[in-house]
């Protein structure tokens, strides 16, 4: 059971880390033209549908180990939540 609950505690770790990762992805390409430099170009066209992946399923997975959790401030869950939050709301001004 030890085991188990370590690796919820890792778990709420990695998925924060991937939180601010997307976040981070999204803001830096929507600033600076990726397409100046040949291959940060490349690198953006590889990874822009893995993160689009995350940013859909980051979001249902934080609410559902947050509700597990039952809304547990200790655990990462909650700022994961908000960070994607703060991911959904600048892809929306940024293409609205």
């Amino acid at each position: 059971m030890n085991r188990f609950l370590e690796f919820i505690g890792k778990q709420s770790i990695i998925v924060f880390v991937l939180s601010l990762l997307v976040l981070t992805y999204w803001v830096i390409t929507s600033l600076i033209d990726v397409y100046q430099y040949p291959v940060v170009g490349a690198i953006y066209e590889l990874l822009w549908f893995p993160f689009l992946i995350l940013f859909f399923a980051l979001p249902i997975t934080n609410l559902v180990m947050l509700v597990k959790n039952k809304f547990s401030y200790k655990k990462l869950w909650l700022y994961a939540l908000l960070i994607n939050g703060m991911t959904v709301f600048c892809l929306y001004k940024i293409v609205g």
